[in-house]
């Protein structure tokens, strides 16, 4: 037997062990014993009869929580700390869509404008840290980072909200039209610039989502070994923290 195939098996012997006496150990304690139940967290959670459904060439962060009746188009990333929660109502979103960092998107079963899901289009920008409530936002649109959008407020067709900004509910943004404020209101047309950045950043997003997957789909000993691989480089150079005389 080779020395892999038997640390293998002594490995398993220990894990078991280990089991065996943590549950003895419990057991021992009564009603004093302490138990922690751990959760391995998964990026895609079914709720009730609704699973998510994802588009080919979409990136979801290991850490993002997708959850329930979602769909969501192709090539769009949904990125780290992110949570879609689908439970008492749906949401879509569609291709090419952006939902950054640490923002929340909900529905809605009893809200102020009663139930209502959350529709999200194509080629949408929706910044780091906004919260998204049973909301709608049609394509070619961008949502500043830090955004709030309430129950039944609607973001038409390139429709631009300015970033920090509140859209209380009901609120229409119609297409082509900038708001910003909180609450948000009217401040000028959408322009080609507009139009043009908001292009770019779909496009470098599409391209770092793929960098993204790649990196995230690694094993835990691939990313280690990186991490050391970098580690050597850095140490090398002159002008590196810990390669200087003290």
């Amino acid at each position: 037997m080779s020395q892999k195939g038997v640390f293998g098996i002594l490995g398993e012997v220990l894990k078991n062990t280990g089991l065996i006496l943590h549950k003895t150990g419990c057991k021992m304690q009564g009603d004093y014993a302490f138990v922690e139940k751990l959760n391995r967290h998964t990026r895609l959670t079914a709720f009730g009869d609704n699973a998510p459904i994802v588009g080919q060439k979409s990136f979801i962060a290991p850490n993002a929580s997708v959850i329930g009746d979602v769909v969501i188009g192709k090539e769009s990333s949904i990125w780290y700390n992110t949570v879609l929660r689908g439970d008492v109502n749906s949401i879509h979103i569609g291709d090419k869509t952006v939902v950054s960092d640490r923002t929340v998107i909900h529905c809605s079963s009893n809200g102020p404008l009663g139930p209502k899901p959350t529709q999200i289009g194509d080629k949408v920008y929706i910044g780091p840290g906004s919260i998204v409530h049973a909301a709608t936002i049609h394509g070619e649109s961008l949502i500043g980072t830090g955004s709030t959008l309430c129950d039944g407020s609607v973001v038409e067709k390139n429709g631009f909200l300015e970033a920090g900004s509140l859209l209380t509910a009901g609120k229409t943004i119609k297409s082509g039209e900038y708001w910003g404020g909180a609450p948000a209101k009217f401040i000028r047309q959408v322009t080609k610039e507009d139009e043009s950045q908001l292009e770019k950043i779909i496009e470098q997003n599409i391209n770092l989502s793929e960098q993204h997957e790649k990196q995230t789909s690694k094993s835990a000993k691939e990313l280690n070994d990186d991490l050391l691989k970098n580690y050597a480089q850095y140490r090398t150079k002159d002008d590196y923290v810990l390669n200087r005389p003290l």
